[in-house]
């Protein structure tokens, strides 16, 4: 016999209405009477009847997206990236901008894409794995596909390779002998920035080389300028800038001109994302490339296979890591290390001396 809006009331001890109002993400429930309905859905094992709930409202046709500002270079393509293939697709869009993504702020967006009838939602925004898991039960009738959130979260989700990016930028600056690093991180928000931190942090440690200096940035270029300036500001010596994303590296960029700083020569510099622009950059930017459109893409292309999976049977979690590419250009070229051999220097001052005339 299969579970009902009953018997997960009677379970929790509310009406049947305050169970429908939980599985709908409703604003109108305590805390502690969510917690409840929820507990009692896990224990019965309750699914949701999308039919019964659709019968309610029109049939969906848009794929709502939750991003952060699109004057950020990655979050607008990843927006076009979703528009591009629902449309594709023959659905529409909608969209909600959340500038400072609090877990209340991004409830509020849901509750207005829910108001127009949207059935998945893509989050590309930062999201701790408890907050995140949080939303998924709360918005039980939504199909939910998150962009920045921890690895091992389990939710649904599809991001870049960003462990496998930093590992190769500091295996690149390694080769080309660099020694001492300066790490410009994003927001401590963000997973994405955590993890090319994370991934930084441990290659260097398993070659014993050092990070001399660490700065929070804000993935913005002025952030990257400040982080140089403080670094030298406080006399650190470093050879080598691993960045977490390329807006970033162009203020680095720009601070170390102004410094007199030479790059690649004294400095390297590595960036990550591979926007358009870095490779005209001066230096031009080493960076690592990921596919911001093909992230929309595929967000918009695993939300409609949920969509279309029958709600009776249990969905495995599907989480897709996006390839990455490290671009290598100017900016990173090894430095040159020369090598004095005193003993042949001593010979070769004696062959010279030898041609010389007679005083």
């Amino acid at each position: 016999m299969s579970v009902t809006f009953k018997d997960v009331a009677k379970l929790a001890g509310v009406s049947t209405q305050t169970v429908s109002r939980v599985t709908n993400g409703s604003e109108n429930v305590a805390e502690s009477t969510r917690q409840k309905v929820n507990l009692a859905i896990k224990q019965l094992g309750y699914v949701p009847n999308k039919g019964a709930q659709m019968l309610s409202r029109a049939k969906s046709t848009s794929i709502g997206l939750i991003t952060l500002d699109m004057a950020l270079h990655g979050a607008a393509l990843i927006a076009n990236g979703v528009r591009m293939k629902a449309h594709e697709l023959h659905f529409g869009t909608a969209f909600s901008v959340v500038s400072n993504p609090t877990l209340e702020n991004i409830q509020q967006s849901i509750r207005e894409l829910i108001s127009q009838q949207v059935e998945c939602v893509i989050l590309n925004v930062p999201l701790t794995s408890d907050d995140a898991v949080q939303l998924v039960e709360q918005f039980q009738s939504l199909h939910l596909i998150f962009i920045d959130v921890p690895d091992g979260t389990p939710v649904h989700f599809v991001h870049g390779e960003h462990a496998d990016g930093a590992a190769q930028s500091v295996h690149h600056l390694l080769e080309g002998n660099r020694e001492q690093f300066l790490l410009i991180t994003g927001p401590s928000k963000s997973s994405a920035s955590k993890i090319r931190q994370e991934s930084w942090l441990r290659t260097l440690s398993d070659v014993n080389k050092s990070m001399v200096f660490q700065y929070q940035g804000d993935w913005q270029a002025q952030s990257g300028y400040l982080a140089v300036r403080e670094a030298i500001a406080k006399q650190k010596s470093f050879d080598a800038i691993l960045v977490a994303n390329d807006q970033m590296a162009l203020g680095a960029l720009r601070a170390l001109n102004e410094m007199n700083i030479e790059v690649p020569q004294q400095v390297a510099v590595v960036g990550f994302d591979g926007i358009a622009d870095s490779g005209y950059f001066n230096p031009p930017l080493t960076t690592v490339k990921q596919d911001f459109t093909e992230i929309g893409q595929q967000a918009v292309i695993l939300a409609i296979e949920l969509k279309n999976h029958d709600p009776l049977i249990e969905h495995p979690l599907k989480q897709v890591r996006i390839p990455v590419d490290l671009i290598k250009r100017e900016s990173s070229k090894p430095k040159i290390k020369t090598h004095y051999q005193k003993q042949q220097i001593q010979d070769l001052l004696r062959q010279v001396e030898a041609l010389l005339p007679d005083q």
